[in-house]
């Protein structure tokens, strides 16, 4: 093949799983431009689970299953190959992925596959980053007279319609999508047909139960659960209002600086906490000491352990975007221990015990 006419697909995407259309999607697209190769590059497991959050439960395979799914289905084609290029972003990066395609692979024409209902995305990318100086667009589109008339009388990308490939979708993929496989999991049904073989061996693994419903964040219906939440008990014999409060308490070694401490607000205690440099004890035993005030908590206020007990199997994530990853999870990186969400579940897991 001509260096000049040597061409590169690229398929962004979540690949949540990756299905069967796309594989037939990006075999089309090798087809019809003749292209030499052809790329998948999922996205992050931070991005993933940023665009996730709002649908329950969040099924989110790991990078590393996704990646050896797509892996598996390159090998009913040659020319498929899988890129781990955006693994460990945050953000989203279609134009900083293709511009270092360009950059690794001078020597092919880019094409970017998008399907129409993505035209106000393209719009942004043309319109901010000149995007087609890097790629081209492969435009898949269900209505390929509806998709063309539109581009036509696009504002802005109307005047690039030369740069598009506009391509029918191929047969058999309409209503195939990664969210039916996923639906289709949590009822119980197979999806063999929807997936690639190499890739269904692989999905037998996922058993819907290790995907239990998420609390992101301990707001509004769960405002309880955070430390700030008014309510009354008593723990080493001092009465408090709040856990925040009980917890910045235990930073002082004096127990009338303890009673004091008691009287303030979450938010005075939180601050005037923050500017003492707690002793070592304090570090070591900060965890053991969140557990004893929150056992405390729920078990002298039974309205509450029973509001936490229905919250079921749903796992407590102490959600904040305050970049805080010790009690919490930053859910931007997604990053984080969060502690007091483990702790809320073993106080749980423990009283249904009972």
């Amino acid at each position: 093949m001509s260096t000049l006419n040597r061409k590169l697909v690229v398929m962004g995407g979540s690949f949540n799983p990756p299905t069967i259309a796309h594989f037939l999607l990006m075999k089309n697209a090798i087809d019809e431009l003749d292209a030499e190769l052809g790329y998948f590059v999922p996205v992050s497991d931070a991005y993933l689970r940023r665009k996730m959050r709002h649908i329950h439960p969040p099924i989110v395979l790991p990078e590393d299953m996704r990646m050896e799914m797509l892996e598996a289905m390159c090998e009913d084609d040659s020319r498929m190959r899988v890129s781990d290029i955006e693994l460990g972003y945050i953000e989203a990066r279609t134009l900083p992925t293709l511009k270092l395609f360009k950059e690794e692979l001078p020597e092919y024409e880019l094409y970017f596959i998008m399907g129409d209902d993505k035209l106000d995305l393209l719009s942004h990318l043309v319109e901010k980053a000149s995007f087609f100086d890097t790629a081209k667009v492969i435009l898949y589109s269900r209505n390929s007279k509806t998709t063309e008339s539109s581009l036509k009388k696009h504002e802005i990308l109307s005047s690039y319609t030369h740069n598009i490939v506009m391509l029918s979708q191929p047969e058999g993929i309409n209503g195939i999508s990664s969210s039916l496989i996923r639906n289709r999991l949590l009822a119980g049904e197979s999806c063999k047909e929807l997936l690639v073989p190499g890739v269904w061996e692989i999905f037998k693994r996922i058993k819907a139960e290790n995907y239990p419903d998420v609390i992101y964040s301990f707001k509004d219906e769960y405002d309880f659960l955070s430390n700030r939440f008014g309510c009354s008990f008593i723990w080493q014999g001092i009465r408090y209002n709040n856990v925040e409060t009980a917890f910045q308490s235990f930073k002082y070694e004096d127990e009338a600086e303890r009673k004091l401490c008691s009287r303030q607000s979450a938010e005075k205690a939180a601050m005037k906490g923050g500017q003492i440099i707690p002793s070592l004890e304090w570090e070591e035993r900060k965890l053991e000491t969140m557990m004893s005030i929150q056992v405390a908590k729920f078990s002298q206020n039974p309205s509450l352990m029973k509001r936490l007990i229905a919250t079921g199997e749903c796992k407590l994530i102490n959600g904040n975007h305050k970049k805080e990853t010790y009690w919490g999870v930053d859910l931007y990186s997604w990053k984080g221990e969060n502690n007091l969400g483990k702790i809320l579940m073993t106080i749980r897991d423990k009283e249904k015990k009972k």
